[in-house]
């Protein structure tokens, strides 16, 4: 029960022995909450590092039991007709009543050699010749939309797709460096996805949305 003081009846001593004693009082009312609260942060991080832990491994295990199992049945309706597989990058699998497909894709993973930023940083000087001073404006929107990220450096990407718009414009420098560049791509390697898909109400095809792309 809390007894009500007179401060009129107290020293200066007993005032700062009891305004001690209330900081002292309020500084521990906090420490023990700070501590509840990061005793929680805690068990939150830690659960939900093991959670999504679990659901990576499941998930990955999904997709190659996925993969293995596309793979063995489109290897066996080849079988099944005498004939051997086809090397393809894409097929899929559907079920009797045509609502659900399964898909799995080989994608390569191409890369550019070091060489190729002399060929960018030439074809970026042709464009600058080209374009900056008879049509600045066409040449920032150019320029911008063949830059990758905040460094101001072309994508190799992006001008390996302009290869063709480069050829109809009939400059033989540009197309020679263009062909160049697209000699530097090299496979570094190899992806494999898998999609499943069924009807919706419309009978149109419909993602179910699972995240493989970093595993």
């Amino acid at each position: 029960m809390n007894t009500l003081i007179n401060l009129d009846t107290l020293t200066e001593h007993q005032l700062a022995i009891a305004l001690a004693k209330k900081q002292q009082e309020r500084k521990l009312v906090y420490q023990n909450k700070r501590a509840q609260l990061e005793k929680e942060n805690e068990k939150f991080c830690n659960k939900t590092a093991e959670k999504f832990s679990n659901l990576s491994s499941q998930l990955k295990l999904l997709k190659e039991e996925t993969i293995k199992e596309a793979n063995r049945l489109y290897r066996e309706m080849y079988n099944l007709n005498g004939k051997k597989p086809k090397d393809v990058k894409s097929f899929s699998r559907k079920n009797k009543e045509g609502n659900i497909m399964i898909t799995v894709d080989y994608q390569e993973r191409i890369e550019f050699t070091e060489e190729a930023n002399v060929h960018i940083n030439a074809i970026k000087e042709i464009f600058r010749n080209k374009f900056a001073n008879r049509n600045k404006g066409l040449y920032n929107i150019l320029d911008g939309l063949l830059i990758k990220g905040n460094k101001g450096e072309y994508d190799p990407k992006l001008l390996a797709k302009a290869r063709k718009q480069v050829k109809d414009m009939g400059d033989e420098k540009l197309i020679e460096e263009f062909e160049k560049l697209s000699d530097c791509q090299r496979v570094s390697g190899s992806s494999k996805y898998c999609r499943v898909k069924t009807r919706d109400e419309n009978n149109k095809w419909k993602d179910i949305n699972i995240q493989f792309s970093s595993l």
